[in-house]
């Protein structure tokens, strides 16, 4: 009996440490991120199977979609000055990248711990368009990645550029650069001679967007986290929307 009651212990025990192995296995810690709440968690990998996804009806989706298209679409389309004939009115994006894109804020935030502690981020989505392919050709020339293209069916259309954001002391949210602390105050309370210096610079930001690649630290120029990398909708093609 004693030597059930031992085996059974060491069934429970061996359960118990192969369960916390896979565990640390595939949930590593990595990062003190902010986390709903307000509290504060060692790892990125984190469980939300506690918060309510969030969910709007179809009939809404699609309503709002189709006024898009019937409004600000048709008439970007036929406007009498600057029209875009067959502008974009989707964009997609695979799940790792956007993955990527969010650990790269959250882990460039928290290796400036001091600078971003109690600070909320977050992303701010620009609508954009892409300028005519001849300009397109020369900012492509000055980008850090050497992985950087462009597609010249995109030239004029309709995309968007998302951006990190930080917040400030009374709660406002600053666009910023994860990659570079002197920005964890917002771009627009940087130093008066360096405010915006990097408008006209080959300053790289960490965003994401569509057409282009991942934009990564290169020599002693700083780069923003920015993410440009997705495909518009047309010109291709429209298999799989649902709206």
């Amino acid at each position: 009996m004693k030597s059930l009651t031992l085996k059974c212990l060491l069934i429970i025990l061996l359960t118990a440490l192969i369960t916390a192995f896979i565990t640390c296995y595939f949930c590593k810690k990595k990062d003190i991120v902010d986390v709903p709440g307000g509290t504060r968690s060692d790892d990125i990998c984190m469980d939300y199977d506690s918060i309510q996804p969030p969910t709007l009806t179809a009939d809404l989706v699609k309503s709002m979609i189709t006024k898009y298209d019937d409004t600000q679409l048709n008439n970007i389309q036929t406007a009498t000055v600057n029209s875009v004939p067959n502008d974009a009115r989707a964009i997609w994006f695979d799940l790792e990248t956007l993955k990527k894109f969010i650990y790269h804020i959250e882990h460039n935030a928290n290796k400036n711990h001091a600078e971003s502690k109690g600070k909320k981020l977050g992303v701010r989505i620009y609508y954009a368009a892409y300028p005519k392919n001849s300009e397109m050709s020369v900012f492509a020339q000055s980008q850090t990645d050497s992985t950087f293209t462009f597609n010249p069916d995109y030239q004029f259309k309709h995309t968007l550029v998302m951006v990190p954001t930080i917040s400030g002391r009374s709660g406002e949210e600053f666009d910023f650069n994860p990659l570079d602390v002197s920005t964890y105050n917002g771009f627009v309370n940087m130093d008066p001679k360096n405010k915006y210096a990097f408008i006209n610079s080959n300053y790289s930001i960490l965003t994401i967007g569509a057409g282009a690649e991942d934009v990564t630290a290169s020599g002693s120029t700083p780069s923003i986290n920015v993410r440009n990398h997705g495909v518009l909708t047309p010109p291709d093609s429209v298999t799989g929307l649902g709206f």
